[in-house]
C-alpha cells in the first residue's frame, strides 16, 4: 500500500494485528492455544469484511497445511478435510456420484475464482446464516471432526453450529467432515438476483433417505440450521398446505433486508417445497 501516494491512501484502511502462520498441524494447535480470540485463516475468502467490520484481532493461517486438504472414500463413507476447496468438491467424481447434492451446492457457490480459495471449512467455521454449503451438510447427517492440543472429539454438525455466527469450540480446529455413502434421492435450489457471484436471497436443501426427509435451508434464520418440524410433519405421511404452512412458519425466522422481505422468503420456501415434494414422487 505505501507505494501509494498519500492522498490515494486516504481511501484504505490499515490494520495492526498480528497475524501467525501455522508450520504443520501441531503448531496450529499450539498456537490455536495460545491465541484463542484470533480467527482461523481457511481460506480468506471472507477475511476482509471481517477486517472492515473490526472482528479480527489477529490472525492464525492455517491455509498451507495440505494434510487438511483431501478427499477420500472407503466402502461407507466420504471423508472431506477441512481446507478442501469448493472447486475440488466440485471437481470430485465420487461426491458427484455419491454425494451429488454437495456436487449441486458447490455449483452455485459464489464465482470460480472464489471457489479456488475458499474451503469447506471456512464456509461453516464463519457459521452466517447465507453459507451456502451448511443446509447440504446438515441433511445429509454430516459428522465433523474437531481436533485440540487435549484430543480429538467426532461430532454432528447440527450440534456444533448455536448460534449466529457461533460454534462450539474450545480452543478447537475444525479438521475433517464425514458423510456417510447412502440411497437418498436429493433436491437443492438456490434463489438470488443473479447466477454468479450470488449471495442466496434463500434456498432449500432436501433429502428423503429410507422414507423419511431431511429438510435445512439458508437465509431463513439468525443461522443455518435443521427444519425439525417440517420433518416431524413429512415424515407423518398425512398433511394439508396448510400443516406445511403452519410447520414452516415453526421452523423459519426470516428477516427482511435488502435482498427481499420476509413474505418473498415464505411464498418462494413453500413453493420450493412444494418443487421438491413433487420431485421425490416421481
Amino acid at each position: 500500500m505505501y507505494w501509494l501516494s498519500k492522498n490515494s491512501r486516504r481511501s484504505y484502511k490499515e490494520y495492526g494485528m498480528k497475524y501467525l502462520i501455522a508450520k504443520n498441524l501441531d503448531d496450529a494447535l499450539t498456537l490455536r492455544e495460545e491465541n484463542p480470540n484470533f480467527t482461523l485463516l481457511f481460506g480468506a475468502s471472507d477475511i476482509a469484511l471481517k477486517m472492515k467490520n473490526n472482528q479480527v484481532s489477529g490472525v492464525v493461517d492455517l491455509t498451507h497445511l495440505d494434510e487438511l486438504s483431501y478427499i477420500r472414500k472407503n466402502e461407507n463413507s466420504i471423508k472431506i478435510g477441512a481446507l478442501t476447496t469448493i472447486n475440488a468438491i466440485l471437481q470430485n467424481r465420487d461426491i458427484t456420484q455419491f454425494i451429488p447434492i454437495l456436487s449441486e451446492a458447490s455449483k452455485e457457490f459464489a464465482s470460480h475464482q472464489i471457489r479456488n480459495i475458499a474451503s469447506l471449512a471456512g464456509n461453516v467455521a464463519n457459521a452466517s446464516p447465507v453459507a451456502d454449503m451448511i443446509a447440504p451438510l446438515l441433511v445429509l447427517n454430516a459428522k465433523v471432526t474437531l481436533l485440540s492440543s487435549k484430543g480429538e472429539r467426532t461430532i454432528f454438525l447440527s450440534d456444533l453450529i448455536i448460534g449466529f455466527k457461533s460454534l462450539d469450540l474450545n480452543n478447537e480446529i475444525i479438521t475433517s467432515f464425514e458423510i456417510e455413502i447412502q440411497k437418498r434421492q436429493h433436491y437443492y435450489r438456490k434463489v438470488g438476483p443473479r447466477a454468479k457471484l450470488n449471495i442466496a436471497k434463500l434456498s432449500l436443501a432436501m433429502v428423503k433417505q429410507d422414507e423419511r426427509y431431511f429438510i435445512s435451508g439458508a437465509s431463513l434464520n439468525p443461522y443455518v440450521k435443521r427444519f425439525t418440524n417440517l420433518e416431524e410433519l413429512l415424515n407423518g405421511k398425512n398433511y394439508s398446505d396448510v400443516d406445511i404452512k403452519e410447520a414452516m412458519d415453526k421452523d423459519i425466522s426470516p428477516s427482511g433486508s435488502f435482498r427481499s422481505t420476509k413474505e418473498y422468503r415464505r411464498k418462494v420456501l413453500f413453493n420450493m417445497l412444494g418443487e421438491a415434494l413433487g420431485k421425490f414422487a416421481i
